[in-house]
């Protein structure tokens, strides 16, 4: 009997075994054509090759074992892992050469019930100059974007998973979005009724912001929430023209009360790792010279007597919010600050140093 066990497992190793090196195999001749794709010289040839791409790699994600394979040797895509580990999302755009995006993307998510990988392809057909859209879409109709961050949350006794993104958008601003994906049994959906700013209910959030411009949008892991930076315009008379919308040094918050991501302003964000951390700052002083002094990384509260200015300003921390009231501020222009372009979160992005035109070309 312990025979019969032992060979069967031996067996079932050897099968695995053999599994891993077969997507391996597969995976450095999807390379071979991914590296081609990237060395392309025009247009045309890039179309023709990314088709080519795209077409193995749909093949190579029909593999058994694919859905938990480490991938080794594709660079300059992204695969990003549910933390429930029942959803992977393989990502990567092609940039051509006037600068513009095209966005490629397979969902592949484990059905339990079947004990099966179910693979959907999501359809880059937004023209970059339309909105984005607000109602909930299909994989045919997709805006196309780089994902960057998988968060599954509990909502209506079934899961739901927020998705945050980076789009290259228009020649003169940029995109971070906020998505939900469902699934009705094997359709794929994005968009969800989740996201609650005041009274208004959304069902995506799109940040448009200035191409010079760089905005943060991140998972706040010790409060779980998402904190990002607050866009406000370069000056009042562009409001509402979000080309120059640059962040303003605030910060704003989504946090999750078991049915909404609410919208909370004004909020606290600094990294929990690095507030004890001493940083070297330069004072001049009144004789003109510079002075060097060693400050804590933490957050100054304007209100103390120490920092206080004429601006009245009150910020709103994780451990206050549940208690405080809600306070009247002097509202004063912000001000703006501009960064470097900025790459989703350390995603793999072939990405153009400069922008002519930024019109998004199909396949």
């Amino acid at each position: 009997m312990k025979i019969s066990f032992l060979l069967v497992l031996f067996i079932l190793l050897n099968a695995t075994i053999n599994s891993q090196d077969l997507l391996e195999q597969k995976e450095i001749e999807l390379n071979e054509k991914l590296l081609q794709l990237r060395a392309a010289k025009t247009d045309e040839e890039m179309n023709r090759l990314n088709l080519t791409f795209k077409s193995e790699m749909a093949s190579f994600l029909k593999i058994e074992g694919v859905f938990k394979y480490q991938f080794k040797h594709l660079k300059s895509i992204a695969i990003i892992d549910s933390p429930d580990e029942s959803l992977r999302i393989i990502n990567w755009n092609i940039e051509y050469t006037d600068f513009s995006y095209s966005y490629c993307a397979f969902v592949l998510r484990w059905d339990s019930e079947k004990d099966i990988v179910r693979v959907t392809e999501l359809v880059d057909n937004l023209d970059p100059y339309m909105a984005k859209p607000e109602g909930i879409i299909d994989a045919k109709n997709w805006y196309g974007a780089l994902y960057y961050k998988i968060l599954p949350f509990e909502r209506n006794s079934r899961t739901e998973y927020l998705l945050m993104g980076w789009d290259g958008g228009t020649t003169v601003s940029n995109f971070k979005l906020l998505d939900v994906l469902t699934f009705n049994g094997s359709n794929l959906k994005l968009g969800s009724p989740v996201f609650k700013e005041n009274k208004t209910i959304k069902k995506r959030i799109a940040f448009e912001y200035a191409d010079k411009s760089s905005m943060s949008l991140r998972f706040d892991e010790k409060y779980k929430r998402i904190v990002f930076d607050h866009l406000s315009p370069e000056a009042p008379g562009l409001a509402g023209v979000y080309s120059f919308y640059v962040p303003d040094m605030s910060y704003d918050s989504y946090s999750y009360d078991d049915e909404m991501w609410i919208l909370k302003e004004d909020v606290i964000a600094i990294n929990e790792e690095n507030k004890d951390k001493m940083q070297q700052i330069y004072i001049i002083g009144k004789d003109g010279n510079a002075e060097k002094k060693q400050i804590k990384n933490t957050w100054l509260n304007p209100n103390t007597e120490s920092n206080s200015s004429a601006i009245n300003h009150v910020a709103r921390t994780p451990e206050s919010e549940e208690i405080e009231e809600e306070i009247e501020e002097d509202k004063l222009p912000k001000q703006k600050s501009i960064k470097k372009k900025d790459d989703p979160n350390g995603m793999p992005v072939t990405m153009g140093k400069y922008k002519n035109k930024r019109k998004k070309k199909n396949n």
